[in-house]
């Protein structure tokens, strides 16, 4: 194997280069690092990518989420729905709203099922998890593509948010985005992204981008394409090669392959052999919602047991793939 291949190879890794640092030393020599003319011209990219009309860039995705339930006038012990296979994100952002999560059990896409969703909960948000597109539920709803961004999805909820975190399909190393075609919904979360200068007092936030991150976030939009190119790549490699083994691959249709995940009831020990071999492998999700607010949710609770998350990102090279497909091959020997 090449000696360029990483030992251990990581699970997540980011992919950046000398464009994204020029992109950076451009906004350093200009000297107006805050929100400004950066920021402004990665929103309007961030539209064009999703086909929305108007974008609104902040510090986090949660921070999107938040502002998102506020936007859609989420009331102080409102209940929304969310999934309970997903990340504390969902949770603590509708808690951030002084709303209450009403979890919902997943269907076979692993994403929030429809027919879940209580007919009390006037919104849901739904995670397109792991890069696939889910099923959107009726109502208002609020498309969580930070999995998923570049994709087919965000087009179809009335507000759609993504992270651009350090390891996601692009990265601002922090930082998230709206994206609507309602102007009203753009014009609140402007508002309460900031607080400083204003004639009148609510509750606003320092949830702002700065022009350091918005910077390096356009040349990372430019590069998306070709990130997306070889992540179907690796995950098709990854396909051809586990056909006939007694896992559960993805269905590649309609998926931008943010994580590649198998299924399997032997999850723990093929995560130990892939270690013993040099590759970090993880569960998708940390710990799923009803984790930590408790419930029953049988097809969330057999997901966490089963998947197991394997390297896929652009800077994982054909050699490192190699070097999964034949360590997964070889623990079902």
């Amino acid at each position: 194997m090449s000696e360029m291949v990483r030992r251990p190879i990581p699970h997540s890794a980011t992919t950046l280069g000398d464009a994204e640092v020029e992109a950076a030393a451009r906004v350093l020599r200009s000297g107006h690092l805050s929100q400004g003319s950066e920021v402004a011209s990665f929103e309007e990219e961030c539209a064009a990518v999703v086909g929305r009309r108007h974008a609104v860039a902040l510090n986090s995705g949660t921070s999107a989420l938040h502002l998102a339930l506020g936007a859609l006038g989420v009331e102080d012990g409102e209940t929304v729905a969310v999934p309970s296979y997903g990340c504390a994100s969902l949770i603590t952002a509708v808690r951030l709203q002084r709303a209450e999560p009403s979890l919902c059990d997943i269907g076979e896409a692993l994403t929030l099922d429809s027919r879940a969703v209580p007919v009390s909960c006037r919104v849901s948000i739904q995670a397109h998890l792991f890069g696939a597109r889910g099923p959107m539920p009726a109502g208002t709803v609020i498309e969580d593509i930070a999995q998923s961004f570049g994709g087919t999805t965000g087009r179809t909820g009335q507000i759609a948010v993504a992270s651009f975190y350090a390891t996601k399909l692009l990265t601002t190393g922090e930082g998230g985005v709206i994206l609507t075609d309602d102007e009203g919904v753009a014009e609140f979360v402007r508002d309460r992204r900031d607080y400083d200068n204003r004639n009148d007092f609510v509750g606003r936030y320092n949830y702002k981008l700065t022009d350091l991150q918005a910077a390096i976030g356009r040349v990372q939009l430019q590069r998306l394409p070709s990130f997306l190119e070889r992540r179907r790549e690796i995950a098709l490699a990854y396909h051809d090669a586990f056909r006939g083994l007694p896992v559960a691959v993805p269905d590649p249709a309609d998926h931008v392959f943010f994580r590649y995940v198998l299924r399997t009831e032997r999850r723990d020990a093929l995560e130990a052999h892939l270690h013993r071999s040099g590759i970090e492998a993880k569960r998708p999700v940390y710990r799923p919602a009803h984790h930590y607010l408790g419930g029953e949710y049988p097809n969330s609770e057999r997901a966490h047991r089963e998947c197991l998350s394997l390297p896929i990102y652009p800077s994982l090279i054909d050699a490192e793939a190699r070097h999964v497909i034949d360590s997964v091959c070889r623990f079902f020997e």
